[in-house]
């Protein structure tokens, strides 16, 4: 696929959450973290997971990923679902 054709996606995961259409958004943003595995894009598929209340699909992927040992940003995402899960020492870990 070309990158013109990703980054269309790409708009319509953002438009989706804008909306509020939480679903959508997981969906598209499935497809397009498949598509290009780029960190942004599984970061966009984890926040759209956690919009949409799937905590803990959302942190097994940020988990999958090993960036989260890495990047500040997929961390606090991963503490903020375990934080909604009420897993409070694997939360502390994290952080």
């Amino acid at each position: 696929m070309r990158e013109e054709e990703i980054e269309k996606l790409r708009g319509v995961v953002r438009d989706c959450v804008s909306k509020h259409l939480y679903s959508s958004a997981i969906f598209f943003a499935d497809k397009v973290a498949a598509l290009t595995n780029d960190p942004a894009d599984v970061y966009m598929q984890a926040q759209a997971l956690f919009l949409g209340r799937h905590y803990r699909r959302a942190f097994h992927l940020l988990n999958a990923s090993k960036i989260v040992l890495r990047d500040l940003r997929f961390r606090y995402l991963a503490a903020k679902c375990l934080e909604e899960l009420k897993e409070w020492e694997q939360c502390l870990s994290m952080l």
